[in-house]
Formats: structure tokens, sequence, C-alpha cells
């Protein structure tokens, strides 16, 4: 209040000065006021629309400085993520690698075993058959084994098993074969894919040949039921 008044008392000053009296002086000091107001109001409005175009620009520092936060944040985790599925991805080619190596390590221990036995079978069945010549002019086979193999072939992908473990019965049995042997004899007749299953679960070194035909013919889904029916159809 003191500020205008002092402002509308120099602006009766001016006008006395310049020679106005009464209305003219009246006129004169309300233009003067009015446009004094204005340039207050002006003044006012510029100064509060730096302000807030100074905090518009303030905030809009301060979102981009969180943004740029945020992304930094989010490449870090990002990055991180990378890592642990690099990390776990390495892990886990190292445990399939690791269980690759242990399943080769056990085919091939379980082959070194089966070489093993039957080179042992080979020496308890040489001297059982020696090699003469007959009046035919035909060799004897060195051993049962020998002879196991030229009476009997490799089985087929078409065989029928049923059929094949009955003519392999029937031959190894004239060959005076022991049946303890049977299993691992039979392992090298058979189809790669039954051979497989036995070197899997190992059966060739079994000596019990009941229990590894059982085996074999539940593997290829043969029950005894449908023994019964395919020998009675024979």
């Amino acid at each position: 209040m003191e500020t205008r008044l002092t402002v509308t008392s120099q602006f009766i000053s001016d006008g006395r000065a310049l020679g106005y009296e009464e209305e003219m002086l009246e006129r004169y000091v309300k233009e003067r006021k009015d446009e004094y107001d204005r340039d207050r109001e002006e003044a006012k409005a510029e100064e509060e629309a730096r302000k807030k175009e100074a905090k518009a620009e303030e905030e809009a520092r301060f979102e981009r400085q969180e943004k740029l936060k945020k992304e930094a944040k989010a490449e870090e985790e990002a990055r991180k993520k990378e890592e642990e599925a690099r990390f776990e991805r390495d892990e886990k080619a190292k445990r399939e690698e690791y269980e690759r190596w242990k399943e080769r390590d056990a085919k091939e221990s379980i082959k070194r075993k089966e070489v093993l036995e039957l080179a042992r079978l080979k020496e308890k069945y040489a001297p059982e058959a020696g090699g003469a010549v007959g009046h035919t002019g035909d060799v004897r086979y060195k051993n049962v084994l020998d002879r196991l193999d030229k009476s009997f072939q490799e089985m087929k992908d078409d065989n029928d098993l049923l059929a094949y473990l009955t003519h392999f019965e029937a031959v190894a049995a004239r060959c005076k074969i022991e049946r303890k042997e049977w299993s691992l004899l039979l392992s090298y007749k058979l189809t790669t894919a039954l051979r497989n299953f036995m070197l899997r679960d190992s059966l060739f070194l079994s000596e019990n040949y009941e229990e590894i035909k059982t085996a074999l013919l539940r593997h290829a889904d043969i029950n005894a039921e449908t023994r019964r029916k395919r020998f009675h159809l024979v």
C-alpha cells in the first residue's frame, strides 16, 4: 500500500510538473496508474512463466535422469540374466557331456566284459572240439562256438523273436553249450536294437537264460498268452 501511495504521489507530482490541474491531472494520474499496474501484472506473469518453465525443465531433467537410471538398471539386470543363462547353458552342456561320457564308458565297460567273457568261453570250450579231418574231407569246427556261428545265423529285423529264440535253444542244446552261457552267446546273434537292450541292462552277464528270455519277450511285448496261441497254431 505504501509503495502504491508513493507511486501515486510521484504521478501527481509529475502531472503538476507538466501543468495539469484538476480533471486533467486526475486523468493523467489514472492513466499512469493503469499503465503501472499493467506493467506490474506483465512482469509478474513473466516471472511466473519463467518459474514455471524452470520448474518444467527441472522436472524434465529429473525424469531424464530417472529414465537413464532405469535403463541402466534394466541393462544391468538383462546382462546379469544373460550371464546366468549362459552359465546355466554351459553347466547343462557340461552335465550332458558328462552323462554322455558316463554312458559311453558304461557301454565300453560292458563291451570289455563281454569280450573277456567270450574269450573265456572260447578258451573253455576249445579243447572239446579238436580240428580233425573226416572221410568226406570236411574240416571239423575248432570249438562249439564256431559250430554255433556256422549253424545259427544272426537275427534279422523281420525275424519272429519267439521263433528265433526257440531255434537258438535247439541249436545251442545240439552244440552242447552250457545253458548258463546262452545269454552271452545270444547277445551276439540278436538285432542291434535287442543287443543294445541287453547291453543297457547288462542282461548278457546273467547266467539265467529263462530270465533273459522273459525280459526279451516282454521288451518285444510278447506275453505268455501270445506264445500259447502261436504254439497252438503250429
